[in-house]
């Protein structure tokens, strides 16, 4: 039997709340409700609409709630 190793992508340091939910292993609906809440992790609104979450910010919470 052969043991596969699991392949760990590389993240960019700004994450869109796609990509941010995956690296949460959540959805981007729960992501937005955390938001609206203000109970879920940092972000930065740049304009009217685009959300990003820097990746340093997500491990601290996760750190944090973890």
């Amino acid at each position: 039997m052969t043991v596969q190793a699991r392949v760990i992508p590389e993240w960019p340091e700004w994450l869109s709340p796609e990509t941010a939910a995956k690296y949460l292993d959540t959805s981007i609906n729960t992501l937005t409700d955390w938001r609206a809440k203000g109970v879920g992790p940092a972000y930065k609104k740049i304009g009217q609409r685009m959300v990003r979450y820097l990746r340093a910010d997500l491990d601290a919470w996760m750190a944090r709630v973890g």
